[in-house]
């Protein structure tokens, strides 16, 4: 069960937490990576690959401690998807992280785990019907066994 003394809920359109929470979430996913860098990689590259819409909607449900985090992997919202393949997806978090591509499967599984934690099941499944299927396994992966915010 999620620790309710150590988690302050937003109260805009998502269900997520305070930047502190969600970092403290991604860095228990993810002791070997700074949970800032692990966020930014991962972020931008779904901000890459998914609709500028969807993005937007993403985005939005975010506290605004955390929107702020992510901010500079925003795109406008008509912006179309990019078509990456498995390995440019990769590549560019790996890239982003200077992290070693067999290991990004994990970066994902991390930061999806705890970004999960700060959007509602509604965002959830429409992001999941965005993404192609190398990323959408780990997306819905990620999502088992998450305490939920209350």
């Amino acid at each position: 069960m999620q620790d309710q003394e150590m988690t302050q809920s937003w109260s805009g359109l998502g269900v997520g937490t305070d930047r502190p929470s969600f970092l403290r979430k991604v860095a228990e996913q993810l002791p070997d990576y700074q949970p800032e860098q692990a966020v930014e990689a991962v972020f931008c590259a779904l901000t890459e690959r998914l609709p500028g819409g969807i993005v937007q909607q993403l985005f939005e449900q975010l506290s605004p401690d955390v929107r702020e985090l992510v901010g500079r992997c925003q795109k406008r919202s008509d912006a179309p998807p990019e078509k990456l393949d498995r390995d440019d997806f990769y590549l560019h978090v790996a890239n982003h992280l200077n992290a070693e591509p067999e290991n990004v499967r994990l970066v994902l599984h991390g930061v999806f785990a705890a970004l999960q934690t700060q959007i509602t099941e509604a965002e959830f499944e429409k992001v999941s019907g965005q993404l192609p299927d190398y990323v959408k396994g780990t997306w819905r992966e990620s999502r088992r066994g998450i305490d939920r915010p209350y």
